[in-house]
Formats: C-alpha cells, structure tokens, sequence
C-alpha cells in the first residue's frame, strides 16, 4: 500500500470518527429527552460506531505498515482481524437493541398507558442523521473501491446499514406521533435485525481473509492459462492460489523439456513470475518451480 492510500485511509476513519461522536451525542440526548426509543437504539448503535473507528484507526496503522523482519509478509492481515472485531461488536450491538425493544413492547402491551408519544423533534433529528449516513456511506464506499480496503468496505456498509436502521427510526417515530407508540419499538426490532445482518455477513467474510481462502475457479483457471500459454512451458504440474486480504499469492510447478539447461530453464521460470505478476496486479508474488519433463 501507497503512503498516499495509507493517509487518504487513515482520513476517512478520522472523519468517521469525528461524525460518529456527535451522532452518537445527537441521537442519545433527543432519544432520552424526546422518550423516543428509536432514537434510543440508533443512539446505541452510533455510539458502537465510535469505538469501531477508534479500533480501525489503530489496526490501519498498523496494517499499512510495511513488511519488516518479524512480518516478512507485511501487516495486512491485523486489517483482517479487525474486519473480524467489528463483526463480533455489531453482532453484540444487535442482540443488546434487540433485547430492549422486545422488553419495550412487551411493557407496552401490558401498561400502555405509561407511555407517552415521542417529542417531534426527535424526527427531525432521525432525518438529519440520515442524510449525514447516506453521505458517509458514499464517500467510504468510493474510498475502499480507490484502495481496495475491506475494512472500509466493511464501514461503508456499516454506515449503509445505519441510514436504513435510521429510514425506520423516522418511520416509527413519525408513526408514534398518531398515538402509534408501538412503532417506535418495532423500529428498533429492524434496526437490531439490520446490524444483525451485517454482522453475520462480516463474520463470513472475514474467517475467509484470516485462513488465506483459496479465489474463485474461474481466476485460478485464468491464472493457469496465462502461465500455460508462455513460450517453454510443457505443462503445468501443480497450482496454489491464496487470498492476501485483498491481493494473491501464487505457487506454481511447471513443467519444461528435460534437455534444457539450467540457465534456459530458470529463463522460463522467470518469464512465468513476471507475466503473471504483470497480468494479475493482485497478485504480491508468484513462486515458480521447474520440474524436468519427458515426452
């Protein structure tokens, strides 16, 4: 990674942060004060959010820093276990709003009448927090597709998810506000089931980044071909194909004619690294081994 892509990613956590703290503030201050609990729960999930980008500041500085002696094979991978983190506190995050709302309607049903509507203000703040998520999610998404960073991925669907969770926070309390008080518990219900969503789905992806999953048949197929087609390779013995994070590593045996020299064949062993490291730019390193073969 660039020092460039390093600040540019770095940036745009810090700004998610600072976004994240007030939203946090925001939505838990009007919820308490508005008796809006909605709000209430979007507040907590926001307030989850803040230590999410506190966590991602501190395992992007060191994911993007370069391979040294202990990680000859660069940081990349703490990116990885922080991806799988923010699952873990999104899944917690979900259960807990989950819990509340249901404790909320159930209270509801039996005493109704010790619930009052939400103050309207509290919808206006919903709408503004969901204006302020949707920009959020657009500016990481076109971030993590410039650097292909996965944990920013993983952010900008988090902060996707957020605008929806909040579309039904303003749904609710807009419904609360005719006496449908009920509503607003259910808004939060979806909006537990939202995160909960997205956790499970991190979760996955996430396992798949940390134990170096092998890419799609079809990419090691192309991968294949290309080294098949380069001039002096007989045949292709064996292909290993992992997953970096985000790039590839190859490990290849080809096969070339036995009557060949030693210089000749490390020459084509050589054409094989650099053609596919030039084909493929995800991929760091391609290791070849040359095995002798008869007709």
């Amino acid at each position: 990674m660039t020092k460039e892509s390093r600040i540019e990613i770095l940036k745009a956590v810090k700004i998610g942060l600072a976004f994240n703290v007030g939203l946090a503030i925001l939505k838990l201050t009007f919820g308490i004060w508005g008796n809006a609990q909605a709000l209430i729960s979007d507040g907590l999930n926001s307030f989850s959010d803040v230590f999410i980008s506190i966590m991602l500041l501190v395992i992007l500085t060191i994911a993007t820093k370069k391979p040294d002696h202990d990680h000859p094979y660069g940081h990349e991978k703490f990116e990885g276990l922080a991806y799988f983190v923010l699952g873990v506190i999104f899944f917690i995050t979900s259960i807990f709003i989950g819990i509340f709302a249901v404790e909320s309607i159930v209270a509801y049903i039996k005493h109704p009448d010790n619930f009052d509507s939400p103050h309207v203000l509290t919808v206006i703040v919903s709408i503004i927090a969901l204006l302020i998520k949707f920009v959020l999610y657009r500016y990481y998404l076109i971030i993590s597709r410039k650097h292909k960073s996965p944990t920013l991925k993983a952010d900008s669907k988090n902060h996707l998810l957020d605008a929806w969770a909040t579309l039904f926070s303003v749904i609710g309390l807009t419904l609360a506000q005719f006496g449908l008080i009920i509503f607003d518990f259910i808004a939060s219900i979806i909006i537990g089931l939202f995160i909960l969503r997205l956790a499970v789905q991190i979760l996955l992806e996430s396992v798949a980044y940390l134990v170096d999953q092998a890419p799609s048949d079809e990419e090691v197929t192309r991968i294949h071909e290309v080294i098949l087609s380069i001039e002096g390779v007989v045949t292709v013995d064996d292909l290993k194909v992992r997953n970096h994070m985000t790039q590839k590593y190859v490990d290849v045996e080809i096969g070339v004619k036995s009557t060949l020299t030693l210089s000749s064949a490390h020459k084509i062993a050589e054409n094989v690294h650099h053609k596919v490291e030039s084909e493929f730019p995800e991929v760091i390193h391609c290791m070849v081994h040359v095995n002798p073969h008869r007709q």
